[in-house]
């Protein structure tokens, strides 16, 4: 299996900031976006201000023929910040939204390979929303921009919407991911979100069809992000 690899360079990461920044002058498509991911290209020199999927992950106890042998869909999962990693099985089916369970019981529900919930972890994503959909995010022109909206419960167990302003832009090149020991052609797409009070970074490894083979994906702020691999569809 690939090992992920959250570390950026700094000066890339600052380029491709401000780049997004440059291409989003349009205020009709996404107030403020500019100032957003320019305020993340300088935050980012400075070490952990952008959350990223820093950590390292545990050999896998499993194997592809092993997670092939559930006759079901199944995704690896890694809480990199916990040290938790384990296969997740697709629980449900709900139109366009699949749900994947792990041994320990926790759940992840994806669109298109975009986390829109969790169940399990020790402060869940219980909904998230984007303004556009998750397929397009990888379609048509870029750099994107969009709003991502994260529903999470505070420490007094009330629900809060927290809302970041997103650019997204792929690499120049394509990659060969091998996934254990299953080789995909894709291409990696940045991510960086942002508001007064937070930034993180996420990444998508996505083939020329449009599926998420892997990705890096934030939670929360104390969870931090989850690591998603494609294992059996």
């Amino acid at each position: 299996m690939t090992k992920f690899k959250p570390k950026r360079s700094r000066l890339a990461l600052a380029g491709l900031s401000l780049l997004l920044a440059a291409c989003s002058s349009d205020h009709s498509t996404q107030p403020g976006i500019g100032g957003i991911a320019i305020g993340m290209a300088k935050a980012r020199l400075q070490k952990g201000a952008v959350e990223t999927a820093d950590g390292d992950q545990k050999a896998p106890q499993v194997t592809r023929a092993q997670m092939a042998a559930f006759g079901r869909p199944v995704i690896y999962m890694t809480v990199p910040r916990f040290g938790v990693t384990q296969p997740a099985v697709e629980l449900a089916v709900n139109g366009r939204y699949r749900t994947y369970m792990g041994s320990d019981q926790s759940t992840v529900t994806l669109q298109s390979g975009i986390v829109t919930a969790t169940r399990g972890l020790q402060v869940d994503l219980i909904a998230q929303e984007l303004s556009i959909t998750p397929r397009a995010m990888f379609q048509g022109t870029f750099p994107k921009t969009y709003t991502r909206t994260q529903r999470s419960l505070t420490g007094e167990g009330v629900l809060a919407d927290y809302t970041y302003n997103c650019a997204l832009a792929p690499k120049e090149t394509d990659e060969t991911l091998t996934i254990f020991g299953q080789a995909h052609r894709t291409r990696e797409y940045t991510e960086l979100c942002g508001n007064k009070k937070r930034a993180f970074q996420n990444s998508y490894w996505v083939d020329r069809a449009g599926t998420v083979w892997q990705s890096h994906q934030s939670i929360s702020k104390e969870v931090g992000h989850l690591v998603l691999q494609q294992v059996v569809r």
